[in-house]
């Protein structure tokens, strides 16, 4: 398990409006809320993050087309 923390996707493949604004939403929440030191693989950002890359990558799949390297990388971490 790595230290790195993983970006945040900015791919917005099949993601609707809604889910990214209420993404968002639960993203500051966990960082003004969460708990202040976890490791990245106990972090609940993170999993935010690589569960918003795996959303991408599922819609990447389903349109048959390729998805950028960061996505693919942050949703198989």
């Amino acid at each position: 398990m790595s230290d790195k923390r993983l970006p945040i996707v900015k791919d917005t493949t099949g993601l609707s409006l809604f889910y990214r604004a209420l993404w968002r939403l639960q993203f500051v929440g966990f960082f003004f809320f969460g708990p202040a030191e976890l490791p990245p693989h106990r972090d609940p950002k993170e999993a935010l993050k690589r569960g918003r890359a795996q959303r991408v990558l599922r819609a990447h799949e389903a349109a048959g087309t390729q998805a950028p390297d960061e996505v693919i990388a942050t949703a198989k971490s």
